[in-house]
């Protein structure tokens, strides 16, 4: 079972990407919509996720923000910037988490 499983993840294209931002924004839609808790779920961990991953280096808030407000801020800029839906959505969601909470140089 494991050889078959690594031959999967060996198999994958050099540019993959486990979620696009077309992905990423139909999630926060209908997390938005309030029409599913299971993409209000995903929406929320990966946006968290990004988040935790950036606060403190890329991203400086400077006050505690919600996993909702981060996932409003991370919707919003997927609606303004159309183009580049069809990325990888984790630099889509740093960009615009940098954009709103900028670290001081």
């Amino acid at each position: 079972m494991l050889p078959i499983a690594l031959s999967c993840i060996v198999s994958l294209p050099a540019d993959a990407q486990f979620l696009s931002g077309v992905q990423l924004k139909a999630d926060l839609d209908e997390a938005e919509a309030g029409t599913s808790f299971a993409k209000r779920t995903i929406a929320m961990g990966y946006v968290a996720g990004v988040y935790d991953l950036t606060v403190g280096r890329e991203v400086c808030p400077d006050r505690a923000i919600s996993a909702k407000e981060s996932m409003g801020i991370v919707h919003r800029y997927l609606g303004a910037h159309p183009e580049r839906l069809s990325e990888n959505a984790a630099p889509l969601a740093v960009d615009a988490l940098r954009q709103a909470f900028p670290c001081k140089k």
